[in-house]
């Protein structure tokens, strides 16, 4: 390996490591305390589905007649 490669190699490290250092700033600063509350109900209906709290009980050993 020659000079230049290990100076290549070092430079490519600390770039590498200034990134990480960015976007983990990036991320400390504003995406940290953002939250997103999920609301079933609301979910259901925008999908245009059924809320997921009505289960229909169904008997044990019963067949399902087509």
């Amino acid at each position: 390996m020659n000079p230049r490669d290990r100076h290549l190699r070092k430079e490519i490290a600390i770039i590498l490591i200034v990134k990480l250092i960015a976007i983990t700033a990036l991320w400390w600063a504003f995406i940290r305390d953002a939250r997103v509350n999920v609301d079933v109900a609301e979910t259901a209906r925008h999908i245009g589905g059924h809320e997921p709290n009505t289960v229909t009980p169904t008997r044990q050993g019963a067949l399902n007649a087509q």
